[in-house]
């Protein structure tokens, strides 16, 4: 966890949404409650002034760097944030396996909306 804090260290973080981790069905069929006592698994998505990042269980899934801020955009409907990276190719990120809330949703509808205004 410490190597994707040490890859934004030099970025402005605009938003960081941190969850506990979600039990697999697997997981929790083996191991039962004892996986809630010793879940240390975390989700985050952090929103830098460089790039987008999305960790599922302390793994980095999308590290992508975009081109100009105002190149997001955010689907609530499906959960999709469209990015243009540097490349300047769309790219979709899937927040499904993130599972925002709807407050979490409306934060990243409020960043977007401040930061393109």
């Amino acid at each position: 966890m410490n190597k994707i804090f040490t890859l934004i260290k030099d970025e402005n973080i605009l938003l960081k949404i941190k969850k506990k981790s979600e039990a697999s069905f697997w997981e929790y069929q083996i191991l039962g409650l004892l996986y809630y006592f010793f879940n240390l698994g975390h989700d985050y998505l952090i929103i830098t002034d460089k790039r987008v990042l999305l960790v599922i269980k302390n793994d980095l899934i999308k590290n992508v760097e975009y081109k100009l801020f105002s190149s997001l955009k955010f689907n609530s409907n499906n959960n999709n944030l469209y990015v243009i990276n540097r490349q300047n190719r769309k790219q979709i990120i899937n927040l499904n396996r993130f599972r925002p809330s709807y407050e979490e949703i409306q934060d990243i509808k409020n960043l977007l909306k401040h930061q393109n205004s």
